[in-house]
């Protein structure tokens, strides 16, 4: 026995309303013209037979999958993998919500080792999340014909629109150590100038001379993870004992800085305090818990879906910006240190003016 549910087709909604197939493609489309009249009767009865259009039918006329794609530009061993998993998602969703609403679905990707396999991606456009110079994967699909948007600025990115997310990061990052009580900080990077990587190098550079902290720069190759962070860190820490703050943006690094310094006998954050960027599985399982921030994920993605609409529906040559605002901080135990220095002169808290 059948359930009795029958869906209405175009056939009958055209049948219903007097007119061709055609003529109920285009009056529910929006696009074409059609007499205004006709395409309200048309959509009525649509509403009346409960009628529902064919998502695929739709795109193989149009030649769209209304499919967008999202994928990171860093390898699983910067963030390791369950970290990673979230960090997409805390980003997907608004992501994936936003377009769905503008009748586009989201296609989520792991990291590619293989950019072949990019090859067999059917989407519209894709999101690339923190590219690295003359990112190869934004390349490949450029090279398809397809619109990216990446989010986050590096030179020689060939995007059809950023998310430019600036300097934001390492000003309150550092700037939160300072506030704490830090005069000598170690900042953790990737070698591979990924779009994170190149704005703590720029902000070091513009800035960092004045900061009331001397700041020390060191890059790490991004397969080493957790186990890169720690051994750097016990190496900078056996050369420099004065150092009193890491800030690590990845936050494998950040758990392999924190696993280091305790190790060498020294105390978080008493004697050295640890921040790192995504507030995600990893920062807060640390021992003791680290300090994130808050990277406005939300705000990140609408902007992103802002962007990808403009770009897929009005494509031009010349690239989209959008600025997103500085994030937040999530404080916790590995920067809870009192504000008085060793010797006991009060600080001021504040990063010098026009930071």
């Amino acid at each position: 026995m059948t359930s009795g549910f029958v869906r209405a087709t175009i056939a009958d909604v055209a049948a219903a309303a007097g007119v061709s197939r055609t003529t109920v493609s285009v009056a529910l489309s929006g696009r074409g013209r059609v007499d205004p009249q006709t395409r309200e009767r048309v959509r009525n009865v649509a509403d009346a037979l409960n009628y529902r259009p064919s998502v695929r039918a739709q795109r193989l006329r149009g030649g769209a999958s209304r499919t967008i794609g999202l994928l990171t530009a860093l390898p699983d061993e910067v963030v390791g993998r369950d970290s990673h998993l979230s960090f997409l998602f805390d980003l997907a969703m608004p992501l994936a919500r936003t377009l769905l609403e503008m009748g586009y679905s989201t296609l989520l990707l792991p990291p590619v080792g293989d950019l072949a396999h990019l090859d067999s991606i059917d989407a519209d456009a894709v999101v690339v999340i923190d590219p690295r110079e003359s990112d190869p994967i934004i390349t490949r699909f450029r090279e398809r014909g397809m619109q990216v948007v990446a989010i986050g600025s590096v030179a020689g990115v060939d995007a059809n629109g950023v998310v430019d997310r600036g300097d934001g990061d390492a000003e309150v990052a550092i700037g939160h150590l300072i506030s704490r009580g830090a005069r000598s900080i170690a900042l953790l990077s990737t070698a591979e100038q990924h779009s994170l990587a190149a704005s703590l190098r720029r902000f070091v550079s513009e800035r960092g001379h004045r900061l009331d902290a001397r700041l020390r720069l060191v890059e790490i190759s991004s397969a080493s993870g957790e186990r890169g962070g720690y051994e750097k860190t016990l190496e900078l820490l056996a050369a420099d004992p004065s150092i009193d703050a890491v800030y690590a943006p990845i936050d494998a690094f950040a758990v392999g800085a924190s696993r280091a310094v305790q190790e060498r006998g020294r105390r978080v954050p008493e004697d050295v305090m640890i921040i790192t960027n995504y507030d995600g599985p990893r920062a807060q399982a640390s021992s003791p818990p680290l300090t994130a921030l808050d990277l406005n994920l939300t705000s990140i993605a609408e902007a992103a879906a802002e962007l990808l609409i403009a770009c897929v529906t009005d494509p031009r040559p010349e690239q989209r910006t959008i600025k997103v605002a500085n994030p937040g901080l999530r404080a916790r135990a590995s920067t809870a240190r009192a504000t008085a220095e060793r010797s006991g002169t009060l600080l001021s808290g504040t990063l010098p003016p026009g930071m």
